[in-house]
């Protein structure tokens, strides 16, 4: 029964609510209006931050899978060498699988007006080494990946969408690509499409080491691969880097001419996806907290002033016997009404912000397919609404509990209004407090922004470099062997 009780009390309140609203609708929206561009603002940057860091990979168990680069003198995430990778993968003990993976660009033939496909050259195991499973048909075997063997390929979901229909037929056909023929042995699914920055936007996908150019099997030349493995089960990021250490070293000793100065740089895959723009969006969600708590000020103090009129109302409740704290429990109600209905608002927001937050950043930008809302920006959303609406009810609570019943009935409030301008200077005074902090954290952060996505690009197009000549000896000049660009 109490529940019962309970639960009616809150049907009264929120009806009570919700015909005071209606009641003063410019107040109302004022308030909505506040607490929608507050709330939206966060919940905008919070998708954006959820889709790129918080949200795991779309791979089984993704924090025990890590980006194997080369280190060398004047790099630390170099793309590997053919060689160094086949001694990487038989020779460690801290993987139980690693694989690698490139891109380029096929011409598809035979199936009509010749077409340019994106593509990428792939190692035997990459699929369960990530842990996901083709849509149809399988992976590529490792006799499959032997320079010489029959043409294998795998096409991307996309493009066995578009080009094929979705029909389970393919497995089986042949594509013709840049003059070889190629049978289509599975369909890889979209997940895949996380490693983007290295593999582009691949349609369809050739064992790697079908790849005939004789220079990609010296160890003194690069091609723009890349490494990913699977830590064995047990193993730490120390522990593997020191044995790690140890074979790089092993290497250096057989192959002087090629690895004297080679080492092994180990970093984790979904640092790697990120792409360095954790600090960025740290820093972006830092400030519109500011934005939010002078919302949450702004709104306390139009309450406070509305609260003014309604003293002799809540005077004359708690004189017919309503308690005191039933009537702070209804302020809460309202306010907390007030703040769900403007987080409502601010989420409607949200979804165009966030829409344009993404036409502002580089069309590279990391995981953007993962940027939305979802439960968890929701339930965010959610949550910064509740303590919001409890934040900005507290400033006419502190009235309702500092009431004089008697000056109040007799006086419709007047005998107050000392507290109301003390209670109201004090918002006035916060509100203008947390200006002159937002107003010097936003030329710390504009600073901060400045520097860090100066930093970006670069981490972004060591990912994303394109070749002047494809193949280059890893001691040439970083500034005479590449075009930095970002990728489409």
């Amino acid at each position: 029964m109490r529940g019962s009780s309970w639960a009616e009390q809150l049907v009264q309140d929120l009806r009570y609510g919700t015909r005071t609203l209606i009641k003063s609708p410019g107040f109302a929206a004022i308030v909505l209006a506040t607490l929608a561009l507050g709330i939206g603002a966060n919940t905008t940057i919070f998708s954006v931050a959820n889709g790129v860091i918080f949200k795991p990979l779309p791979f089984s168990e993704p924090d025990s899978l890590y980006m194997l680069y080369e280190r060398t003198p004047t790099s630390q995430q170099y793309s590997v060498s053919y060689p160094n990778f086949l001694d990487w993968q038989r020779e460690n003990e801290t993987f139980s699988s690693v694989a690698a993976f490139r891109k380029d660009n096929f011409v598809l033939t035979g199936q009509g007006r010749p077409e340019r496909l994106h593509a990428a050259m792939i190692s035997a195991g990459l699929l369960s080494t990530l842990g996901i499973n083709p849509v149809i048909g399988r992976e590529f075997r490792p006799e499959e990946d032997q320079l010489g063997s029959g043409g294998a390929a795998l096409i991307s979901e996309g493009l066995w969408r578009k080009k094929f229909g979705g029909s389970a037929n393919v497995l089986g056909k042949t594509l013709e690509l840049s003059g070889a023929a190629y049978e289509i042995v599975g369909v890889v699914p979209e997940a895949l499409q996380t490693l983007k920055f290295w593999l582009g936007p691949a349609e369809v996908y050739i064992p790697v080491c079908q790849w005939r150019d004789p220079s990609f099997r010296e160890r003194k030349v690069t091609t723009g691969m890349y490494v990913v493995g699977r830590f064995k089960p047990g193993k730490t990021e120390s522990s593997a880097n020191a044995e790690l250490t140890q074979l790089a070293a092993s290497l250096a000793s057989a192959y002087p001419d090629a690895n004297r100065d080679v080492g092994i740089n180990l970093v984790p895959l979904k640092k790697v996806v990120a792409g360095g723009l954790e600090a960025m969006l740290f820093v972006l969600l830092s400030a519109v907290c500011f934005v939010w708590l002078i919302a949450c000020a702004n709104v306390a103090n139009l309450l406070l002033a509305g609260s003014t009129g309604r003293m002799r109302e809540f005077a004359t409740r708690i004189a017919v016997g309503a308690s005191q704290t039933r009537v702070i429990l209804q302020l809460f109600t309202e306010s907390i009404l007030l703040a769900l209905i403007g987080g409502g608002f601010g989420l409607l927001l949200a979804l165009a912000g966030t829409h344009f937050a993404l036409t502002l950043v580089p069309a590279g930008i990391p995981r953007a397919e993962s940027i939305g809302i979802d439960g968890h920006v929701l339930l965010f959303t959610l949550a910064i609404s509740v303590v919001a609406g409890i934040l900005f009810g507290l400033a006419p609570v502190v009235r309702i509990r500092r009431l004089n019943l008697s000056e109040s009935l007799k006086e419709g409030g007047r005998g107050s209004s000392g507290l109301r301008h003390r209670a109201q200077g004090m918002f006035v005074v916060t509100e203008v407090a947390l200006a002159l902090v937002l107003l010097v954290g936003a030329g710390l952060m504009i600073r901060s922004l400045v520097k860090l996505w100066e930093c970006i690009p670069a981490s972004i197009r060591k990912m994303c470099w394109c070749s002047t000549s494809r193949l280059r000896p890893r001691s040439w000049p970083m500034h005479r062997t590449f075009a930095w660009r970002f990728a489409s």
